[in-house]
């Protein structure tokens, strides 16, 4: 397989090409990708998730043609990135079906699922969040204590110690404050051992080298977040930060979704962008696990709730994923509405729902445009994890979805609006890991609205 020295002296000798020339390039070729392999989205939401294999494979190979004539772009160099075919092919080969995270007895093994499988997801539970640094004790402590975590991510924070975090020292600083913070939490909730998941302060190599301490920070049975950016571009100095960490065994992740209402163009456009994104995370940055399904651009700005046929594209990623490689796709329920709210929980439990049939791992859920302190608590991935093995216990196929719970996706079809909610602090007790009793019975209510429809709560 193409060696990340390699890569990194093409980001440093490959074609010149300015982000704007790039840009309409990419635009040009998905949409000439779209269609030469007749990818469409369906115009009836009653066709709410995809049923056909032949598809998923139609838009794998659109992603594996474009990696092969297009390659990215690395941003911070202007220049292009190209790979052979056989590159391409022997990367796509050497993609890796499980993950092992963790020591001692906090050991896990993240894996591919199955399409329609009966197996429990993995799950990361927390973070990827804004939090002040007054809470980060007891809000990772809370999500620590989760006793289905896999690994937990980092989150960031507005200052440190009192000081803006600007400049490389703060931010080199900061970032080994997140990971033992992170590392403390974790041991006091006795999982000492557990996987955690550096959340980028910066992009800075300096500020991801910084956090390497096998006592208070990452260790090589860790992980770090390298994302590939929107419109398949990659930076110089995350190739540093892959050939140091990755090469000692630290895992990847790259927040590889495809953005319908982008230079990719519709959701069709999206699929096929999500799907190179993944097979680059891969070869540029060896990342090992992708939140890499679709979204609409206004849903992840908080705009409005965007569901069909943003969640048909989003399901053909996952299942092109699952079958033509052994990538391990992962879901990021992002609710458009905030904490403590009717919408935002029928939102979480939905997509929790849609992974487990297409066989994506579950990662963090999140409000799309969270405010400080008020993104995530740990109810919610409480939640996420109950619906998520609910689905297993109802045995729910891909084309059962829409007609099992249409009155909940009809409600949410209608109101598109986010609702404002509360903060952590407003609605679940960090002193006794609990959520408040008016989310309680929140929780409680919309349970009931899709036990109604037919799921079967465990």
């Amino acid at each position: 397989m193409i060696t990340l020295v390699e890569i990194a002296d093409r980001m440093r000798s490959g074609p010149k090409m300015a982000a704007k020339e790039w840009d309409m390039a990419l635009f040009r070729k998905i949409s000439e990708l779209v269609k030469e392999y007749d990818i469409k989205c369906p115009t009836e939401p009653s066709h709410w998730m995809n049923t056909d294999d032949s598809l998923a494979d139609a838009a794998w190979q659109a992603a594996v043609d474009f990696v092969i004539n297009n390659g990215c772009l690395c941003l911070d160099r202007e220049r292009v990135v190209k790979f052979t075919e056989e590159e391409v092919k022997e990367a796509i080969r050497s993609m890796e079906k499980e993950v092992v995270m963790g020591e001692g007895k906090d050991v896990r093994v993240w894996k591919q699922q199955k399409i329609e499988g009966t197996e429990p997801l993995n799950i990361a539970p927390g973070h990827h969040a804004p939090f002040t640094e007054d809470l980060a004790n007891s809000v990772v402590h809370n999500f620590a204590m989760i006793p289905r975590l896999d690994f937990l991510e980092g989150f960031n924070f507005p200052k440190i110690d009192g000081y803006d975090i600007y400049g490389t020292p703060l931010e080199a600083y900061a970032s080994r404050r997140q990971v033992a913070w992170l590392r403390e939490g974790i041991r006091k909730a006795g999982r000492p051992g557990a996987a955690i998941v550096y959340y980028p302060i910066t992009t800075a190599a300096s500020s991801f080298l910084a956090t390497i301490d096998p006592v208070a920070g990452l260790r090589p049975t860790d992980g770090v977040l390298l994302s590939v950016l929107p419109d398949v571009k990659v930076q110089y100095d995350l190739i540093t930060t892959a050939l140091v960490l990755q090469s000692s065994g630290y895992f990847g992740i790259s927040g590889s979704f495809g953005i319908a209402g982008g230079f990719a163009g519709g959701p069709e456009g999206a699929i096929i962008e999500s799907l190179v994104k993944t097979i680059i995370a891969w070869m540029v940055y060896r990342d090992n696990l992708y939140y890499n399904g679709v979204e609409h651009f206004s849903h992840v700005s908080g705009v409005k709730r965007s569901m069909f046929p943003i969640n048909f594209a989003r399901s053909v990623v996952y299942q092109a994923t699952i079958r033509n490689s052994n990538g391990i796709p992962m879901h990021w329920p992002i609710p458009v509405s905030e904490l403590c709210t009717e919408s935002h929980l029928q939102e979480l439990i939905l997509r929790s729902i849609e992974a487990t049939v297409n066989g994506a791992n579950l990662y963090v859920p999140r409000v799309s445009r969270s405010r400080m302190n008020g993104g995530q608590t740990p109810a919610d991935a409480e939640i996420m994890i109950e619906a998520s093995d609910a689905t297993l216990n109802t045995k729910i196929k891909r084309d059962e979805i829409y007609e099992i719970f249409e009155p909940v996706i009809t409600k949410l079809s209608t109101n598109t609006s986010p609702e404002p909610g509360k903060l952590i602090t407003e609605c679940y007790d960090l002193q006794r890991h609990k959520p408040s009793t008016e989310y309680q019975e929140l929780i409680n209510k919309v349970k009931n609205q899709f036990k109604e429809c037919g799921l079967k709560w465990l």
